[in-house]
Protein backbone atom coordinates (compact mmCIF):
# COMPACT_ATOMS: atom_id res chain seq x y z
CA UNK A 1 0.00 0.00 0.00
CA UNK A 2 2.93 2.39 -0.33
CA UNK A 3 1.08 4.05 -3.26
CA UNK A 4 -1.59 5.73 -1.02
CA UNK A 5 0.89 6.28 1.95
CA UNK A 6 3.40 8.25 -0.47
CA UNK A 7 0.44 10.31 -1.70
CA UNK A 8 -0.35 11.70 2.07
CA UNK A 9 3.46 12.04 2.69
CA UNK A 10 3.69 14.71 0.06
CA UNK A 11 1.16 16.97 2.28
CA UNK A 12 4.52 16.64 4.88
CA UNK A 13 6.63 18.42 1.99
CA UNK A 14 4.54 21.17 1.13
CA UNK A 15 2.97 23.00 4.76
CA UNK A 16 4.28 23.30 8.20
CA UNK A 17 0.33 23.43 8.80
CA UNK A 18 -0.29 20.00 8.65
CA UNK A 19 0.69 18.20 11.48
CA UNK A 20 1.54 14.99 10.35
CA UNK A 21 4.17 13.45 12.15
CA UNK A 22 4.05 9.58 10.87
CA UNK A 23 6.60 7.58 8.96
CA UNK A 24 6.01 6.44 5.96
CA UNK A 25 5.96 3.11 7.18
CA UNK A 26 3.11 3.55 9.81
CA UNK A 27 1.03 5.38 7.00
CA UNK A 28 1.22 2.37 4.84
CA UNK A 29 0.04 0.02 7.63
CA UNK A 30 -3.00 2.11 8.28
CA UNK A 31 -3.80 2.44 4.72
CA UNK A 32 -2.88 -1.26 3.70
CA UNK A 33 -6.69 -2.31 5.66
CA UNK A 34 -8.38 -0.09 3.39
CA UNK A 35 -10.42 -1.52 0.10
CA UNK A 36 -10.43 -0.23 -3.01
CA UNK A 37 -13.55 1.92 -2.04
CA UNK A 38 -12.93 2.74 1.10
CA UNK A 39 -9.42 4.54 -0.22
CA UNK A 40 -11.60 6.37 -2.74
CA UNK A 41 -13.39 7.81 0.03
CA UNK A 42 -10.66 8.28 2.52
CA UNK A 43 -8.40 10.29 -0.22
CA UNK A 44 -10.58 12.04 -2.47
CA UNK A 45 -11.49 14.77 -0.47
CA UNK A 46 -7.41 15.50 0.18
CA UNK A 47 -6.77 15.13 -3.69
CA UNK A 48 -9.75 17.63 -4.02
CA UNK A 49 -8.44 20.22 -2.39
CA UNK A 50 -4.89 19.18 -3.51
CA UNK A 51 -6.46 19.97 -7.16
CA UNK A 52 -8.21 23.50 -6.47
CA UNK A 53 -4.84 24.57 -5.19
CA UNK A 54 -3.13 23.68 -8.12
CA UNK A 55 -4.91 25.84 -10.67
CA UNK A 56 -3.98 28.95 -8.13
CA UNK A 57 -1.68 31.80 -8.23
CA UNK A 58 -0.77 32.56 -11.78
CA UNK A 59 -1.28 35.91 -11.94
CA UNK A 60 -1.62 38.85 -9.67
CA UNK A 61 -1.86 42.22 -12.19
CA UNK A 62 -3.49 42.08 -15.90
CA UNK A 63 -0.88 44.62 -16.65
CA UNK A 64 1.57 42.31 -18.09
CA UNK A 65 5.40 42.84 -18.34
CA UNK A 66 7.50 44.93 -20.91
CA UNK A 67 9.73 42.47 -23.31
CA UNK A 68 12.80 41.22 -21.09
CA UNK A 69 10.85 42.57 -17.83
CA UNK A 70 10.13 39.98 -15.57
CA UNK A 71 9.28 39.19 -11.83
CA UNK A 72 9.95 36.25 -9.55
CA UNK A 73 8.95 34.90 -6.17
CA UNK A 74 6.97 32.57 -4.42
CA UNK A 75 3.31 31.75 -4.70
CA UNK A 76 0.99 29.78 -1.66
CA UNK A 77 -2.36 28.98 -2.21
CA UNK A 78 -4.60 27.01 0.59
CA UNK A 79 -8.04 25.49 0.92
CA UNK A 80 -9.69 24.81 4.11
CA UNK A 81 -11.16 21.58 5.32
CA UNK A 82 -14.76 21.78 6.05
CA UNK A 83 -16.45 19.30 8.35
CA UNK A 84 -18.19 17.67 5.32
CA UNK A 85 -14.77 16.92 3.86
CA UNK A 86 -13.62 15.01 7.37
CA UNK A 87 -15.86 11.45 7.07
CA UNK A 88 -17.15 9.65 4.74
CA UNK A 89 -20.07 6.57 3.91
CA UNK A 90 -17.99 3.25 3.71
CA UNK A 91 -20.68 0.40 2.40
CA UNK A 92 -19.12 -2.63 4.42
CA UNK A 93 -17.92 -5.69 2.39
CA UNK A 94 -20.76 -8.40 2.50
CA UNK A 95 -18.98 -10.90 5.13
CA UNK A 96 -15.71 -10.98 7.40
CA UNK A 97 -14.31 -14.11 8.05
CA UNK A 98 -11.87 -14.74 11.34
CA UNK A 99 -10.78 -17.64 13.64
CA UNK A 100 -12.39 -17.73 16.73
CA UNK A 101 -9.16 -17.76 18.54
CA UNK A 102 -8.26 -14.36 17.21
CA UNK A 103 -11.07 -13.25 19.31
CA UNK A 104 -10.16 -15.02 22.25
CA UNK A 105 -7.26 -17.29 22.78
CA UNK A 106 -9.22 -19.62 24.67
CA UNK A 107 -11.43 -20.61 21.32
CA UNK A 108 -10.84 -23.06 19.02
CA UNK A 109 -9.33 -22.10 15.53
CA UNK A 110 -12.36 -22.25 13.50
CA UNK A 111 -13.74 -19.88 10.93
CA UNK A 112 -16.23 -17.69 12.20
CA UNK A 113 -17.95 -15.65 8.90
CA UNK A 114 -19.67 -12.47 10.07
CA UNK A 115 -22.58 -10.90 7.55
CA UNK A 116 -23.45 -7.63 6.67
CA UNK A 117 -26.59 -6.15 8.04
CA UNK A 118 -26.97 -8.76 10.91
CA UNK A 119 -24.15 -9.59 12.58
CA UNK A 120 -22.79 -5.91 11.94
CA UNK A 121 -23.91 -2.65 9.97
CA UNK A 122 -24.72 -2.42 6.45
CA UNK A 123 -22.49 1.29 6.27
CA UNK A 124 -20.06 3.15 9.05
CA UNK A 125 -19.13 6.59 9.14
CA UNK A 126 -15.49 6.80 8.66
CA UNK A 127 -12.60 9.68 8.85
CA UNK A 128 -10.89 10.52 5.61
CA UNK A 129 -7.54 11.28 5.80
CA UNK A 130 -8.44 15.11 6.47
CA UNK A 131 -10.65 14.12 8.93
CA UNK A 132 -9.83 12.87 13.28
CA UNK A 133 -7.21 10.82 13.85
CA UNK A 134 -9.45 8.71 15.77
CA UNK A 135 -9.38 4.50 14.57
CA UNK A 136 -13.20 3.51 14.27
CA UNK A 137 -13.80 0.13 15.04
CA UNK A 138 -15.94 -2.10 13.35
CA UNK A 139 -18.32 -4.02 16.45
CA UNK A 140 -20.10 -7.51 15.47
CA UNK A 141 -22.13 -9.48 17.80
CA UNK A 142 -23.67 -12.95 17.28
CA UNK A 143 -23.87 -16.14 18.94
CA UNK A 144 -21.75 -18.71 16.93
CA UNK A 145 -22.45 -22.27 17.27
CA UNK A 146 -20.58 -25.19 15.80
CA UNK A 147 -20.15 -28.87 16.15
CA UNK A 148 -16.98 -30.22 18.60
CA UNK A 149 -17.46 -33.79 17.26
CA UNK A 150 -19.64 -36.42 18.54
CA UNK A 151 -22.84 -34.97 18.27
CA UNK A 152 -21.77 -32.08 20.68
CA UNK A 153 -21.55 -28.91 19.75
CA UNK A 154 -20.38 -25.00 21.21
CA UNK A 155 -21.97 -21.68 21.62
CA UNK A 156 -19.19 -18.88 21.25
CA UNK A 157 -20.85 -15.57 22.52
CA UNK A 158 -19.28 -12.74 20.10
CA UNK A 159 -19.44 -9.02 20.57
CA UNK A 160 -16.73 -7.62 20.53
CA UNK A 161 -14.28 -5.63 17.95
CA UNK A 162 -12.88 -7.29 15.17
CA UNK A 163 -11.90 -4.93 12.97
CA UNK A 164 -10.54 -0.91 13.28
CA UNK A 165 -10.45 1.48 9.86
CA UNK A 166 -7.62 3.83 10.66
CA UNK A 167 -8.14 7.50 11.14
CA UNK A 168 -7.18 10.65 9.34
CA UNK A 169 -4.18 13.22 10.01
CA UNK A 170 -6.60 16.11 11.60
CA UNK A 171 -5.36 18.34 8.55
CA UNK A 172 -7.32 21.90 8.97
CA UNK A 173 -5.98 23.06 5.61
CA UNK A 174 -4.12 22.18 2.39
CA UNK A 175 -1.85 23.89 0.92
CA UNK A 176 0.65 23.91 -2.15
CA UNK A 177 3.65 26.61 -2.36
CA UNK A 178 5.27 26.63 -5.68
CA UNK A 179 8.37 28.91 -6.86
CA UNK A 180 7.36 31.15 -10.01
CA UNK A 181 8.94 32.88 -12.73
CA UNK A 182 7.58 35.44 -15.27
CA UNK A 183 8.75 37.00 -18.18
CA UNK A 184 7.68 39.40 -20.66
CA UNK A 185 7.45 38.70 -24.75
CA UNK A 186 7.39 40.74 -27.73
CA UNK A 187 4.00 41.23 -29.40
CA UNK A 188 2.05 41.76 -25.92
CA UNK A 189 2.89 37.93 -24.49
CA UNK A 190 4.09 36.97 -21.61
CA UNK A 191 4.90 33.78 -20.23
CA UNK A 192 5.26 31.69 -16.74
CA UNK A 193 6.99 29.09 -15.16
CA UNK A 194 6.75 26.73 -12.06
CA UNK A 195 9.60 24.45 -11.57
CA UNK A 196 10.53 21.99 -8.91
CA UNK A 197 13.32 19.10 -9.60
CA UNK A 198 12.99 15.60 -9.10
CA UNK A 199 13.04 15.97 -5.16
CA UNK A 200 13.93 12.89 -3.29
CA UNK A 201 11.71 12.68 -0.05
CA UNK A 202 13.84 11.16 2.55
CA UNK A 203 12.89 7.40 1.76
CA UNK A 204 9.44 7.77 0.74
CA UNK A 205 9.81 8.50 -3.01
CA UNK A 206 10.62 11.47 -5.82
CA UNK A 207 8.48 14.47 -6.13
CA UNK A 208 8.26 16.90 -9.10
CA UNK A 209 6.61 19.67 -10.55
CA UNK A 210 6.15 21.64 -13.69
CA UNK A 211 3.54 24.56 -14.61
CA UNK A 212 3.57 26.90 -17.63
CA UNK A 213 1.75 29.69 -18.18
CA UNK A 214 1.19 32.27 -21.78
CA UNK A 215 -0.86 35.68 -21.15
CA UNK A 216 -1.44 38.06 -23.91
CA UNK A 217 -2.18 41.62 -23.27
CA UNK A 218 -5.98 42.66 -24.59
CA UNK A 219 -6.19 46.38 -23.97
CA UNK A 220 -3.46 47.36 -25.78
CA UNK A 221 -6.14 46.84 -28.83
CA UNK A 222 -8.84 49.22 -26.91
CA UNK A 223 -8.08 53.14 -27.30
CA UNK A 224 -7.82 54.43 -23.83
CA UNK A 225 -9.05 51.63 -21.71
CA UNK A 226 -9.11 52.86 -18.03
CA UNK A 227 -8.19 49.38 -17.00
CA UNK A 228 -5.45 46.48 -17.93
CA UNK A 229 -7.12 43.44 -19.24
CA UNK A 230 -5.37 39.94 -20.52
CA UNK A 231 -6.36 36.65 -21.18
CA UNK A 232 -4.42 33.73 -19.53
CA UNK A 233 -3.79 29.33 -20.35
CA UNK A 234 -1.89 27.59 -17.80
CA UNK A 235 -0.91 24.17 -17.75
CA UNK A 236 1.08 21.97 -14.69
CA UNK A 237 1.82 18.34 -13.68
CA UNK A 238 2.86 17.24 -10.38
CA UNK A 239 4.38 13.83 -9.96
CA UNK A 240 5.66 11.24 -7.15
CA UNK A 241 7.27 8.38 -7.54
CA UNK A 242 8.97 5.86 -6.13
CA UNK A 243 12.82 5.99 -5.51
CA UNK A 244 13.30 3.18 -8.20
CA UNK A 245 11.45 5.81 -10.11
CA UNK A 246 7.76 3.83 -11.10
CA UNK A 247 5.01 5.98 -11.10
CA UNK A 248 2.81 6.35 -7.87
CA UNK A 249 0.51 9.23 -7.89
CA UNK A 250 0.13 12.06 -10.41
CA UNK A 251 -1.43 15.29 -10.33
CA UNK A 252 -2.54 17.57 -13.51
CA UNK A 253 -4.43 20.88 -14.06
CA UNK A 254 -5.52 23.14 -16.55
CA UNK A 255 -6.85 26.78 -16.92
CA UNK A 256 -7.75 29.09 -19.35
CA UNK A 257 -9.62 32.91 -18.81
CA UNK A 258 -9.77 36.57 -18.26
CA UNK A 259 -8.24 39.48 -15.68
CA UNK A 260 -8.24 42.85 -15.49
CA UNK A 261 -6.85 45.30 -13.18
CA UNK A 262 -6.45 48.46 -11.46
CA UNK A 263 -3.20 50.42 -10.57
CA UNK A 264 -3.60 53.90 -7.80
CA UNK A 265 -0.21 54.60 -6.50
CA UNK A 266 1.52 51.25 -4.54
CA UNK A 267 -1.70 49.31 -4.71
CA UNK A 268 -3.39 47.20 -7.67
CA UNK A 269 -7.11 45.98 -7.60
CA UNK A 270 -6.79 42.96 -9.56
CA UNK A 271 -9.90 40.30 -10.78
CA UNK A 272 -10.85 37.96 -12.50
CA UNK A 273 -12.67 34.31 -14.14
CA UNK A 274 -10.81 31.48 -15.13
CA UNK A 275 -12.52 27.63 -16.40
CA UNK A 276 -10.28 24.95 -14.92
CA UNK A 277 -9.95 21.26 -14.55
CA UNK A 278 -7.63 19.58 -12.36
CA UNK A 279 -7.05 15.70 -12.10
CA UNK A 280 -5.29 13.16 -10.32
CA UNK A 281 -4.31 9.51 -10.77
CA UNK A 282 -3.57 6.95 -8.44
CA UNK A 283 -1.51 4.05 -9.64
CA UNK A 284 -2.12 0.17 -8.34
CA UNK A 285 -1.40 -0.77 -5.10
CA UNK A 286 -1.21 -3.22 -2.17
CA UNK A 287 -3.95 -4.17 0.01
CA UNK A 288 -4.26 -6.65 2.65
CA UNK A 289 -7.90 -8.09 2.63
CA UNK A 290 -8.79 -8.67 6.37
CA UNK A 291 -11.32 -11.05 5.61
CA UNK A 292 -9.28 -13.69 3.94
CA UNK A 293 -5.62 -12.46 5.02
CA UNK A 294 -4.27 -12.13 1.36
CA UNK A 295 -2.55 -9.35 0.22
CA UNK A 296 -4.01 -8.73 -3.52
CA UNK A 297 -2.93 -5.85 -6.43
CA UNK A 298 -5.67 -3.40 -6.36
CA UNK A 299 -6.34 -1.06 -9.20
CA UNK A 300 -5.80 2.77 -8.73
CA UNK A 301 -8.11 5.18 -9.84
CA UNK A 302 -8.20 8.53 -11.42
CA UNK A 303 -10.05 11.46 -9.34
CA UNK A 304 -11.23 14.79 -10.91
CA UNK A 305 -11.75 17.90 -8.88
CA UNK A 306 -14.55 19.23 -8.03
CA UNK A 307 -13.48 23.14 -9.72
CA UNK A 308 -14.76 23.77 -12.69
CA UNK A 309 -14.41 27.80 -12.60
CA UNK A 310 -13.92 30.44 -10.44
CA UNK A 311 -13.60 34.07 -9.67
CA UNK A 312 -10.99 35.41 -7.89
CA UNK A 313 -10.32 39.20 -6.03
CA UNK A 314 -7.28 40.47 -5.34
CA UNK A 315 -4.24 43.07 -4.08
CA UNK A 316 -1.02 43.79 -4.94
CA UNK A 317 1.27 45.88 -2.88
CA UNK A 318 4.57 47.13 -4.67
CA UNK A 319 7.51 48.78 -3.26
CA UNK A 320 10.25 49.29 -5.46
CA UNK A 321 10.75 46.00 -6.79
CA UNK A 322 9.10 44.57 -3.85
CA UNK A 323 5.74 42.89 -4.79
CA UNK A 324 3.01 40.85 -2.02
CA UNK A 325 -0.21 40.28 -3.01
CA UNK A 326 -3.25 38.23 -1.24
CA UNK A 327 -5.98 36.57 -3.34
CA UNK A 328 -9.07 34.87 -2.86
CA UNK A 329 -10.86 32.62 -5.29
CA UNK A 330 -14.98 32.08 -4.98
CA UNK A 331 -15.72 28.16 -6.25
CA UNK A 332 -16.94 24.97 -4.67
CA UNK A 333 -13.79 24.57 -2.97
CA UNK A 334 -12.46 28.22 -2.51
CA UNK A 335 -8.69 29.22 -2.55
CA UNK A 336 -6.27 31.49 -0.85
CA UNK A 337 -3.48 32.83 -2.07
CA UNK A 338 -0.68 34.51 -0.70
CA UNK A 339 2.62 35.71 -2.72
CA UNK A 340 5.98 37.11 -2.50
CA UNK A 341 8.78 38.31 -4.73
CA UNK A 342 10.80 40.83 -6.53
CA UNK A 343 9.22 42.50 -10.23
CA UNK A 344 10.95 44.33 -12.79
CA UNK A 345 8.52 46.06 -15.10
Amino acid sequence: MRHCSRILIITTIFTAAFVVTVQAQDLQEQIQKLSRDAVIGYVSPFLNHFSADLNSGYYHSADLHKVLGFDIGVKVSLTFVKDGDKTFIYNLPETFTVRANEIDPSYPSVPITFRRGIDYPETITLNTALGSKESTPLMVSRNFKFGIGNGDSITIPVNKQIFSFPGGFDIPSVPLPVPQVAIGLPLGFEVIGRYIPPTKIEDAGKLSYFGFGLRYDVDQWIPLCPVDIAVHFTTQKLTFKSTSDKDIFTAKGVAYGLEASKSILFVTLYGGFQLEKATATLNDYDYLDPATGNTVTVKGFDFTGDNKSRFNVGLRFSLFILDINAEYSFAKVPVATLGAGISIR
